[in-house]
Order: C-alpha cells, then sequence, then structure tokens
C-alpha cells in the first residue's frame, strides 16, 4: 500500500510540475509590453554592433550581434502568434537572414569591410520597412511604440 501511494504521489507531483512549468513560459502568454522590451534590448545590441564595427572590433561585433539577433528571433511570437501579421514575419525573417549573414562575414578569417557595409545596410534597409509600417513615435515625443492601428 505504501508503494501505491508513493506512486500516486509520485504522478500528482509530476504532473502539477509540467503545468507548473508550462505557466512559467515566457513565450506562452507573449503581449505587447514583452514585445517592446525585446525590441529595445535588441535595438541597444544591434547599435553596439554597430559602434564596434566602425572600430574594427569585428570579433566583439559578432559577439554582440548574437545578443540581438536572439532578442529579435523571439519577436516573431509577437507577429505571428499574437497578431498574425504574415507581412511582419516576413520582414523580420528576412532582417534575421540578413544577421545571419553579417555574422558569417564577421567570421571570415579576413572580413571583407565592404561587405560588412552591405550587410549593415540591408539589416538597416529591413528593420526601417518594418518600422514604417508597425512603429510610431510615442506621445512624449522620445520613443516609440507599436502602431495599434496596423495591428487591426
Amino acid at each position: 500500500m505504501c508503494k501505491r501511494a508513493w506512486l500516486v504521489c509520485a504522478a500528482v507531483l509530476l504532473c502539477g510540475s509540467g503545468a507548473a512549468a508550462q505557466n512559467k513560459n515566457p513565450y506562452r502568454n507573449y503581449n505587447e509590453q514583452k514585445f517592446v522590451d525585446n525590441m529595445q534590448s535588441a535595438g541597444r545590441n544591434y547599435a553596439a554592433v554597430n559602434d564596434l564595427i566602425g572600430k574594427g572590433d569585428y570579433g566583439s561585433a559578432k559577439a554582440q550581434l548574437t545578443r540581438a539577433r536572439e532578442q529579435l528571433a523571439v519577436t516573431v511570437q509577437f507577429w505571428r502568434d499574437v497578431h498574425q501579421k504574415d507581412d511582419a514575419v516576413a520582414m523580420l525573417r528576412k532582417v534575421l537572414l540578413g544577421l545571419d549573414d553579417l555574422d558569417k562575414t564577421l567570421s571570415a578569417e579576413s572580413v571583407d569591410a565592404a561587405a560588412v557595409k552591405a550587410g549593415v545596410a540591408q539589416i538597416n534597409d529591413g528593420c526601417q520597412a518594418c518600422h514604417a509600417v508597425y512603429r510610431e513615435e510615442d506621445s512624449t515625443g522620445k520613443g516609440f511604440r507599436v502602431k495599434q492601428a496596423a495591428l487591426r
């Protein structure tokens, strides 16, 4: 009888911990504030990438690029799962591919500065294309927010 009671308790604990783990999944309830936080973090990291590239510090730029990509990649949840915006997902994926290409360029034994410049321009164009549709200045004039009209 003790073995059976122990097995029942273990099963309850295992099932309960699975539900608790699902509730702690940060992507299960991905909302606008999380999206904004990720975008701001990606923006700061990408700005650091540009600064490091400007200094010719390609190794550090590559490391920082990894963090920027990581922060940007999770925002697909907002566009795909929360708002079903296929155009935004496509623009985001294009930028992510650009980040991957820049990563490869920065990984070369001899980094081609012209290829880096072209990669950065491609990424910037992709970001601007999405921002033109989905971002607007906030009421303070010091920051940005998601265009609510574009989400409908």
